[in-house]
């Protein structure tokens, strides 16, 4: 019985983070994605299949994380899960609070700092690209959302590895709110320049386009000032765009 992972091990641990989601379900969300990383660590740890059906059980349980951050979560786990072997730990319990515990953060910095500003904010510079350059927007905007998206799959993991239980420690809000500020910054920038640019792309098809461009951009605000939900808003502006179309037949 094997009691430390090999490189081989953890890499092949890392890759299958990548296909967490596909096994997503409503009673368990990510966990028997979280348990299908973990097969490799089951396979060096334990000789047995018994042993093997055991340890994957117990990673079967609900667990959740934002897709990106859960490696902050499997990295540590892989850690401690040798040093339960290796010290013959006589209660498994600690390894499934820990991921209880990781729960919330993972989900709550991930949401916040990718979904909320970073895919925002790559979205907008691959529009702007778009109007301006044409289909190199698409690698654009893949080059640039998977820049973080990488740097964060990979630092979470080797941080995480290396701290074990102590990872706690650096998932604080206040070190990944800093983070999402200054790409807010960003991300209003590039929103500026999209606005702008939508104007003079616009101008240069025809006044119908740039009519129902600034209508619908004044529009919008109206609406955003009288807390009208998105999906009305969206519906009012798009009924305007057909009607200044057709208008201007």
């Amino acid at each position: 019985m094997a009691v430390r992972t090999r490189k081989i091990d953890r890499f092949n641990i890392f890759i299958r983070c990548f296909f967490i989601q596909a096994s997503w379900s409503f009673k368990a969300l990510i966990g028997m994605g979280f348990c299908f990383c973990v097969i490799p660590l089951a396979r060096r740890l334990y000789d047995s299949p018994k042993d093997r059906s055991e340890f994957l059980r117990r990673h079967l349980d609900f667990f959740n994380s934002h897709p990106y951050f859960v490696t902050y979560c499997l990295g540590a786990v892989t850690k401690l899960e040798e040093q339960a072997q290796q010290q013959q730990w006589p209660d498994w319990r600690p390894i499934s609070i820990f991921k209880e515990r990781l729960t919330g953060p993972l989900g709550v910095q991930g949401d916040q700092l990718f979904w909320n500003r970073i895919k925002p904010m790559t979205i907008a510079i691959g529009m702007v690209v778009g109007l301006t350059l044409g289909r190199i927007a698409l690698p654009v905007f893949l080059l640039i959302y998977n820049i973080p998206h990488f740097y964060i799959r990979i630092k979470g993991w080797r941080l995480s590895y290396r701290m074990g239980f102590d990872i706690v420690s650096v998932l604080s809000t206040r070190r990944f709110q800093a983070i999402g500020d200054k790409i807010s910054i960003l991300g209003l920038a590039a929103a500026g320049a999209l606005i702008s640019t939508a104007a003079w792309w616009s101008y240069e098809q025809n006044f119908a386009v740039l009519a129902s461009f600034c209508l619908s951009a004044a529009l919008t605000m109206a609406l955003i000032r009288l807390k009208v939900a998105v999906k009305f808003i969206i519906l009012a502006v798009t009924c305007l765009g057909i009607l200044v179309g057709l208008l201007t037949l």
